[in-house]
């Protein structure tokens, strides 16, 4: 049985393309090259693009997804470890292992990101053998991540740990929201991606009923992304959203708005490769910023969880 020990953002949202991935990156970056922190990223999504942004998945056609994990660069033949290492080990018995990324103290940076990679075969497998339809999913499977997660050798390592969802309430979804300690809902301020937020909000509902009230997880709040400021069906979404959901509802200053600079970080090459290596008065850089700085402040200053201090 684990015990909450450390800060653990869930990026949740049941629609898809709403941006859980350039919201978890935004927020790993901001931690660790502005703050000097130690993040790992979790890729819960079968789709992976946590995990070929941070490290770059091997195209094989022949595979589910069509991309595998590359092989893990320390990998020495332990059985107990797969080579081409992946969060979905941990549900089969085995250790998975984190892979580095670009920023570490090697290449500079006082802070540094590491991943789990997702795998799209072995995920989709989970989701099939422990579905809700078989009756297989119990405590056990959906406290697998906790588990990995919530154990001292993880504390000691990070700092705040950031899960990237997929948009289904599977069986991985369930075990993402039962490891976490914080949620946070990106959103896009249009009609079609608003019929998530429900969805979520009633999972964390319920997630909540099943937990020690001195553990609840706590929603930080609906996240403006792709946000175009001139556009009038954005402003009165927002207004509306503003109105109705006051209490749950982020800063009318804290949003990502709709640029370019996000989608190049995910071209292979492109320098810088953070948002936060741009010039700083650019404004998809300045609103990183204020994402930053409302959201990371949050996971570290909740008292209930032993984090461990940075250097």
């Amino acid at each position: 049985m684990f015990t909450y020990q450390l800060p653990v953002l869930a990026v949740l949202n049941q629609k898809g393309g709403v941006g859980k991935t350039t919201v978890s990156s935004v927020i790993a970056e901001y931690a660790s090259i502005n703050l000097g922190l130690n993040v790992l990223v979790i890729d819960l999504d079968m789709q992976c693009n946590s995990s070929d942004y941070w490290v770059g998945m091997e195209p094989v056609p022949t595979a589910t997804g069509g991309q595998l994990p590359p092989p893990h660069p320390d990998f020495d033949g332990d059985p107990d470890v797969e080579e081409r290492s992946s969060v979905a080990d941990t549900f089969f018995g085995k250790y998975s292992l984190p892979y580095p990324t670009h920023i570490s103290p090697a290449n500079g940076f006082k802070g540094k990101v590491e991943i789990l990679l997702g795998h799209p075969e072995r995920l989709e497998r989970i989701n099939t053998e422990f579905d809700n339809a078989s009756g297989k999913i119990d405590s056990h499977v959906v406290s697998r991540i906790a588990d990995l997660i919530h154990q001292d050798g993880v504390v000691s390592e990070y700092d705040i740990v950031i899960l990237d969802t997929g948009p289904s309430r599977n069986p991985i979804f369930r075990a993402a929201l039962r490891a976490a300690t914080h949620t946070i809902i990106p959103f896009e301020p249009e009609e079609k991606s608003l019929q998530g937020i429900n969805a979520m909000l009633q999972a964390i509902t319920s997630e909540n009923y099943a937990r020690n009230p001195d553990d609840e997880v706590k929603l930080i709040g609906l996240l403006p992304n792709k946000v175009r400021s001139g556009t009038r069906i954005h402003l009165n979404t927002l207004a509306m959203l503003r109105e109705e959901l006051t209490e749950i509802m982020c800063p009318p200053t804290v949003f990502l708005p709709q640029s370019i600079a996000y989608p190049e970080r995910d071209i292979k090459g492109i320098t810088p490769r953070s948002i936060f290596q741009i010039s700083p008065d650019h404004k998809a850089r300045k609103q990183a910023e204020i994402v930053g700085d409302f959201i990371v402040p949050q996971l570290l200053n909740d008292t209930r969880y032993v984090r461990r201090a940075s250097a």
